[in-house]
């Protein structure tokens, strides 16, 4: 089991694991630890050392860590395994959308003098994309 967290490292693979625990939420220290130095290598080497769709995954390997345990409230201790799993699922789901660069399309309507024309033509249902 080992924990490397170090925002200063010179080291690219230490630098990018930490920078992946810090966008994750998984920095409290090495005793209170939720991934793995070798799970979070692993996360990097899927996704070719891209550190924000890494932490995606990894957000995602948590959110199915803690669907599978159960939720329960005994002697004044309240363990919401399942609101967890939501959290780590809402936060792979942000992370996946700043990968894509917000991309989104919206409808275009000319206003020129060839309107009319535009209407008839084979152009009236194209899809133009900007990058918000």
């Amino acid at each position: 089991m080992s924990y490397t967290y170090d925002l200063s490292s010179a080291v690219a693979a230490t630098l990018r694991a930490s920078k992946v625990r810090l966008l994750v939420g998984d920095n409290d220290g090495s005793a209170n630890y939720e991934l793995e130095d070798d799970e979070i290598a692993y996360f990097l080497a899927e996704r070719g050392n891209a550190v924000k769709a890494a932490s995606a995954d990894a957000c995602q390997a948590l959110a199915t860590r803690y669907s599978k345990l159960a939720s329960f409230t005994a002697d004044g201790l309240n363990v919401q395994n399942g609101e967890r799993a939501a959290q780590y699922a809402a936060r792979a789901k942000e992370l996946r959308a700043d990968v894509a660069g917000g991309m989104s399309t919206i409808a275009i309507t000319r206003t020129d003098g060839y309107s009319e024309e535009a209407e008839d033509s084979e152009y009236e249902s194209r899809t133009v994309y900007i990058k918000v």
